[in-house]
């Protein structure tokens, strides 16, 4: 191939501006081969090299020690202890009930009475019997009188002298049989007469005997026991007449009356109501069912919550006073009664939520709940911040309350567990925690707005 040269150009004696820009351009493109090649290098370098990681910000905070407890929430109702519905013994008009709910009756007090005249007259017929039997016993007692025994031994003469008057008479009539005057039946006619009178004189005699003895004491023994049956009948008499009347137990308030006066008392178990119904408002309760689970940790004793619907925002301190002995068949459940402490005016009927304590502790060593990690081994683990490192620690734990658990071991009061940002770590990892906030962001100087206020208007050439 040829190529054409012109004679001018490669000339030594061509022009001087020529050769200089010639020179300036092999500069220029010196420049840029180097400068690229620069360029190149160091994307290359920057390419090759990792870029450092940080190491992950948590969050930690200080263990301590606190009160924790173990508490069972339940619900309960407030009751009376002493609380009865009062029926009718026996059927009747009513003939006394003033009451109303609300009203305060005091024990012994008459509630309702049932009118029964024939009870009445019952007593009445009794009363008499009675006073009859003591009339003979009392007469039994005291014996025979002067004027009795006198008339029996004027009986006995008579007897005695009728007795030989027909002994006189029977040895006649025989010597005038024996004569042949008279036939033998006359001597028997005689013979039955004599008999009769001496058999009317020995009974006079053993009845005056007996009358200057006195009564035996079986006599007085019958009567006595006749006079007990009457007592017995008049105190029988006497009962259905009471249970006409029906009084107050114990003192109380009428909670609820479902007869007037007038009514009809019924007492069939088909067919029986209640009169009224009373309870004693000074033994309220709060009591509660514990479930099966809980049913053998409860205890007398034991401290309780108590927050009632119908005093909103208020607690009340209650007291385990007594335990059920056994449990509901059917519900599974054991009941427990509250007594409240606190001065309140309570109602039967009000609901409540009970928080019962079953275990508390004073000083436990206690973390935030999150602070806890359960690995897939199943063991529980704790990381505590030391030296800008963080260091895994296998706790055992105990009572969890109110977002914070007990730990028995592996952390101790005053070491710095972390709560956030350990789900990843590992023991020895490097750890950032965030720097305090200095007196000048927390204050803000004076005339300034506080660090993170977007209030205020943006500074001049901001953007």
């Amino acid at each position: 191939m040829l190529i054409w040269e012109d004679p001018q150009v490669n000339r030594i004696d061509a022009p001087q501006p020529f050769r200089l820009g010639r020179i300036a351009c092999l500069c220029m493109a010196l420049a840029c081969g180097f400068v690229t090649l620069l360029l190149t290098s160091c994307h290359e370098g920057a390419a090759n090299q990792k870029p450092q990681k940080k190491a992950p910000l948590v969050l930690a905070e200080t263990v301590k020690k606190s009160e924790i407890a173990r508490t069972i929430d339940l619900t309960g109702e407030v009751v009376p202890i002493e609380s009865i519905q009062i029926s009718a013994t026996v059927e009747g008009p009513i003939g006394f009930c003033p009451w109303r709910e609300g009203d305060r009756v005091e024990a012994g007090q008459k509630l309702i009475e049932i009118d029964r005249e024939m009870y009445r007259a019952e007593v009445k017929a009794a009363e008499a019997a009675l006073a009859v039997a003591v009339a003979k016993l009392a007469d039994l007692r005291a014996g025979t009188r002067p004027e009795e025994i006198e008339k029996a031994r004027q009986s006995v003469r008579e007897a005695e002298e009728s007795a030989a008057f027909e002994k006189n008479d029977f040895e006649r009539v025989t010597r005038l049989v024996e004569s042949g005057t008279l036939s033998g039946q006359d001597r028997e006619k005689a013979r039955v007469r004599l008999t009769a009178a001496e058999t009317k004189s020995s009974a006079a005699r053993q009845q005056l005997e007996m009358l200057e003895a006195g009564f035996t004491r079986t006599a007085i023994a019958v009567q006595e026991a006749a006079v007990k049956e009457a007592e017995a009948r008049f105190e029988l008499a006497q009962a259905r007449l009471s249970e006409c009347v029906i009084a107050a137990p114990f003192a109380g308030t009428i909670t609820k009356v479902f007869v007037r006066k007038g009514d009809m008392a019924l007492m069939k178990a088909s067919s029986a109501s209640p009169l009224l119904a009373m309870a004693d408002l000074g033994s309220l309760v709060v009591r509660c069912a514990v479930p099966e689970a809980h049913a053998s940790e409860v205890a007398p004793g034991m401290k309780a919550q108590v927050r009632l619907d119908a005093l909103p925002g208020k607690t009340l301190t209650a007291e385990v006073a007594r335990v059920f002995p056994q449990l509901d068949p059917r519900m599974r459940t054991r009941t427990i009664e509250l007594e409240v402490r606190d001065a309140v005016d309570l109602a039967p009927g009000m609901f409540g939520r009970v928080r019962l304590i079953v275990e508390s502790i004073p000083d436990a060593v206690t973390v935030p709940v999150q602070a806890v990690i359960v690995t897939p081994a199943g063991a529980k683990v704790a990381f505590v911040a030391t030296d800008g490192k963080a260091a895994q620690r296998q706790v055992q734990t105990g009572i969890e309350e109110g977002g914070r658990v007990q730990i028995l071991s592996g952390l101790k009061p005053g070491e710095q567990v972390i709560v956030s940002g350990q789900e990843k770590l590992k023991d020895g990892a490097e750890i950032r925690l965030p720097a305090p906030p200095s007196d000048a962001q927390s204050k803000g100087k004076p005339g300034e707005a506080p660090a993170g206020d977007n209030s205020g208007k943006p500074k001049e050439g901001g953007r």
